[in-house]
């Protein structure tokens, strides 16, 4: 069979916040049978299906294949969405090299940036501080800090360098922590997530409209493609201005995905084991 599942539940990566469950499917609605996929999903090891079950940009097509759908012998009868928006996928002809201006310096999220980035990321709610900590510090990710004149020669990186050699996550993982200090401030960051997608792209405030994001955004895309992956990024519809900011460095659509809470026959938001915002 041609699916292709993404196990990201409790069982095999750590709780996700308040017992929450989630999973990322994909299967082509036009090659596969559903009643085989349910079979399928069904047998994925640490998943309950009598209990709510999150999908995370999952395609459309195939959420709606879910509509009614039997899993482990329990019909799933409704959905909560989240939000939903599309894929958008990069090709490594369309990327181009990013260029950082003086002052900034290229490393990777480390545990000392965790709770800056969780303070500004939206779905929080949708991890425990100890997933999300593994999360930004186990996969790819990009942080533009900012060092003061006095020692920014210390330990400043040439982008250039890093985009030639393709050695962004390998040759500076990350300063070590006991080498940061107080002049040295995380502006800018992206990171990967479990399901292989990027995003939570993030510049403070203060030093927006600098192309720190662009640059960011690019070195990880670069990253991916130099490991031979396809870098994808789930974006809201609502969200115009990122739609125009990922379609301006060469991102194209790919498809229709949607966050969604399954609900199995006889339970309902108040079985959720999490607050949603």
């Amino acid at each position: 069979m041609a699916a292709c599942l993404f196990h990201l539940c409790s069982q095999n990566v750590v709780a996700l916040q308040k017992g929450i469950q989630s999973v990322t499917v994909f299967w082509s609605v036009e090659e596969e049978r559903s009643e085989d996929m349910a079979k399928l999903l069904g047998i994925i090891p640490g998943l309950d299906w009598s209990r709510p079950v999150t999908l995370y940009a999952c395609s459309i097509d195939v959420i709606t294949e879910m509509d009614g759908l039997v899993i482990a012998g329990l019909k799933q009868v409704r959905r909560h969405t989240i939000s939903n928006g599309h894929l958008y996928t990069l090709d490594k002809c369309q990327l181009k090299t990013p260029k950082l201006n003086g002052g900034f310096y290229i490393s990777s999220l480390g545990p000392a940036d965790m709770e800056i980035v969780r303070s500004f990321w939206r779905y929080s709610f949708t991890e425990t501080r100890e997933v999300h900590l593994k999360m930004i510090t186990s996969f790819p990710s990009v942080a533009i800090q900012m060092k003061s004149s006095n020692s920014l020669k210390a330990k400043k990186t040439d982008v250039q360098n890093e985009w030639d050699n393709g050695a962004m996550n390998e040759k500076h993982k990350d300063i070590p922590e006991e080498e940061r200090n107080d002049e040295e401030t995380l502006v800018s960051w992206i990171h990967s997530y479990k399901n292989g997608l990027i995003g939570n792209t993030f510049t403070v405030k203060e030093q927006r409209r600098r192309g720190l994001a662009k640059v960011a955004t690019q070195t990880l895309a670069h990253h991916f493609l130099q490991k031979g992956h396809i870098p994808v990024i789930a974006i809201e519809s609502s969200n115009t201005t990122s739609i125009a900011f990922h379609k301006s460095m060469g991102f194209k659509l790919s498809c229709a995905v949607e966050d969604a809470i399954r609900f199995p026959e006889g339970t309902s938001l108040k079985d959720l084991e999490f607050e949603l915002p």
